[in-house]
């Protein structure tokens, strides 16, 4: 129990930046796919990249910044592997069951 709160507070860190950069980065891709003759819609772009663009910008920024912060995770017996695969599956299964309500809705 304590691992999966740890996960959490892990997971809880890295939402407000990845949330942050999903948006600028939805707005590149938007950009881009809007010379295609039937682009798609901008909330399902972002959706996208909150499931797989902004996640791994945050995991390389952490990686790059707050090396010591993995640390503290480790003595517990969490790998950063772990935390990666934990956090990265989180936002995908998030993103995927957002695209199904979004779908029938």
């Amino acid at each position: 129990m304590v691992k999966l709160a740890l996960h959490w507070e892990y997971f809880k860190n890295t939402l407000v930046f990845s949330l942050s950069s999903s948006v600028l980065l939805a707005f590149i891709v938007y950009l881009t796919l809007i010379t295609l003759p039937d682009p798609p819609p901008f909330h399902i772009v972002y959706i996208r990249c909150c499931m797989f663009g902004g996640p791994l910008l945050c995991l390389l920024y952490y990686e790059m910044t707050r090396k010591n912060e993995y640390y503290f995770y480790y003595n517990r017996g969490i790998s950063k592997l772990s935390l990666f695969i934990t956090t990265l599956s989180t936002y995908i299964l998030t993103g995927c069951l957002l695209l199904i309500i979004l779908r029938y809705v």
